[in-house]
């Protein structure tokens, strides 16, 4: 080359290469050769492939080459790895024709762009972003609100959503009294609040001044949006600390819930706003934009915050139905299973099926599976005294997921005397163990190594095959009632139930029957071996009082 030309080509801070229809380099300039870090005589003569790996020029750099010698003038962006950086580039391929018309070579032209390309990044991030806040914009939240509609027709047919209008009340007297930094900084700290309060998959955004929207991403009940509102609506009332004085800051918040309230952007955040401006006017902490919804969601509010006082107030309170053994001599009580009543002091007792779900939705179950527990563990060390008995209890799966849960079940049985141990029995139902097999199987081994069983409850109404049984280290399966319901009028039914019975037999493990209520049943389910039964036939829950009768009678 020219001395000349190669001062000018080497002057340059872009890197400028000729390769020929070998692709092997023929020139290159001392940028393209000192951002590589290799020498000129390291990259003359060798291939593309040798300097940047076959993946990179068979996938990205060969076929724009290609394009090329076809004669195309090229233009694309990429990101290059030079050692340790990386570093975004404008390539250019020019065809280089010789005087007979032959392309023979093709001229690369590449552009460092990285500081470009990061200050658009930035200026993207100032554009979805709220630069007070960190939180994202108004803008961010159509996006965002868009896609996640869009991904929801494309789940089940139900799929829910809530948009929360959160109208922050009280800034502008904060603002005069404090100042705007005051006001920010205030702003800023109720944003983390209601962050605190939303799970890994939901959204907050700063829709504007003192709003904020929160976006909660497949929900499973329209009321679930309730009690988050409620929850934030505690967390922005708590007094703010300065200067010795306490700021309070309100807020009135309005619900839109996908598709019932609209199933578009605009509607959605609409009818969520106009919700949050009427819970204003009434004076309530939020409003869903469904009148009919937000009655049901109040009730159910209502009965949260009446669950939360239970525990206070005393009012849940255990109740056992007897298990008996049946044998030729009749029925003995050989166990009991716990059920939990709510004495409320209104509506009197309440079942679990009215409240239960909802304890497991608001993570007050957490605390009732331990209360439960160490009922249970006195209740046992009172009877074992007299009698030989067991015990068996149902366990949330919030609860049989808890890390601590293992160390919790040992503290209760050490408090109530080893010698429970092996009485107690806590039952999980078939659906539960299903959603993790193996940590499952992992759970029940760890709880069975401090002594306490593991029992699977409602089996058969899940998804597990009988061959899943192999894997299943608990020793008693509970049947479900469903399973003997037609019990004396199909044989069908008879041949069935027979089947999965001998089936799990056959694995090693004991079965029990729920839900018996007729004598007939007790007769069918004899003559096929099943002795330890439950139901109504035998007994309904009772009193801790009254079941410690039965077991005198029964003795």
């Amino acid at each position: 080359m020219d001395s000349r030309y190669e001062y000018i080509v080497n002057l340059s801070r872009d890197f400028i290469t000729l390769i020929n229809r070998e692709y092997r380099y023929e020139i290159v300039n001392d940028a393209y050769c000192s951002t590589i870090g290799k020498e000129r005589a390291e990259i003359l003569n060798k291939t593309v492939t040798e300097v940047w790996g076959e993946e990179k020029f068979d996938e990205v750099i060969k076929p724009q080459i290609d394009r090329c010698f076809e004669g195309e003038e090229v233009q694309y962006i990429d990101t290059f790895a030079f050692g340790t950086a990386r570093k975004h580039m404008h390539v250019s391929f020019f065809p280089y024709t010789e005087s007979d018309g032959r392309i023979t070579h093709v001229l690369v032209y590449s552009h460092d762009i990285t500081v470009l390309n990061e200050t658009e990044s930035r200026l993207a991030e100032y554009e979805y972003r709220d630069p007070l806040t960190g939180l994202f914009n108004r803008r961010s939240m159509g996006e965002i609100l868009k896609k996640e509609i869009h991904a929801a027709r494309r789940k089940e047919p139900d799929s829910l959503m809530a948009v929360l209008f959160v109208s922050l009340k009280n800034f502008k007297k904060v603002n005069q009294t404090h100042g705007h930094h005051i006001g920010d900084l205030l702003l800023e700290n109720t944003a983390v609040r209601i962050r605190d309060c939303l799970r890994e998959g939901d959204y907050v955004f700063r829709f504007e001044g003192s709003i904020l929207t929160v976006l909660l991403t497949n929900i499973a009940h329209n009321t679930d949006a309730g009690l988050v509102a409620q929850k934030i609506y505690d967390a922005v009332l708590v007094p703010y600390r300065y200067a010795r004085l306490d700021i309070n800051i309100s807020c009135r918040i309005g619900i839109s819930v996908f598709p019932n309230d609209g199933e578009d952007t605009d509607t959605l955040i609409q009818n969520a706003n106009s919700a949050s401006v009427e819970a204003d006017e009434i004076s309530e902490s939020f409003l869903y934009y469904d009148k009919a919804l937000h009655e049901r969601s109040s009730k159910r509010m209502k009965l949260y915050t009446e669950l939360r006082h239970a525990f206070e107030a005393d009012e849940l309170e255990l109740f056992y139905q007897p298990i008996v053994e049946f044998g030729s001599q009749g029925a003995r009580v050989v166990g009991a299973e716990a059920l939990v009543r709510w004495n409320h002091p209104d509506r009197g007792q309440i079942g679990p099926v009215d409240f239960i779900e909802l304890a497991e939705d608001t993570g007050v179950i957490a605390s009732i599976d331990k209360w439960a527990l160490y009922q249970v563990c006195g209740r046992l060390a009172a009877w074992s005294a007299q009698y030989d008995i067991f015990v068996c209890m149902n366990i949330s799966l919030r609860g049989f997921l808890d890390e601590y849960l293992v160390d919790v079940v040992d503290s209760a049985v050490q408090s109530a005397g080893a010698v429970i141990r092996e009485r107690l029995k806590l039952e999980l139902t078939e659906s539960r163990c299903m959603k993790d097999p193996e940590f499952a199987v992992r759970r029940i081994n760890d709880l069975q190594q401090v002594g306490v069983e593991v029992w699977i409850d409602d089996f058969g109404i899940g998804q597990s095959s009988l061959g899943y049984l192999k894997q299943l280290p608990a020793r008693t399966l509970k049947l479900d009632k469903t399973f003997i319901e037609d019990l004396n009028d199909d044989n069908g039914e008879r041949e069935y139930l027979s089947g999965i019975i001998t089936s799990i037999r056959a694995r090693g493990k004991k079965v029990i029957i729920e839900g018996v209520s007729t004598k007939s049943q007790v007769d069918l389910l004899s003559s096929m071996g099943c002795t330890t039964l439950q139901g109504f036939y035998f007994g309904k829950p009772v009193s801790a009082d009254d079941f410690h009768r039965l077991l005198g009678r029964s003795a």
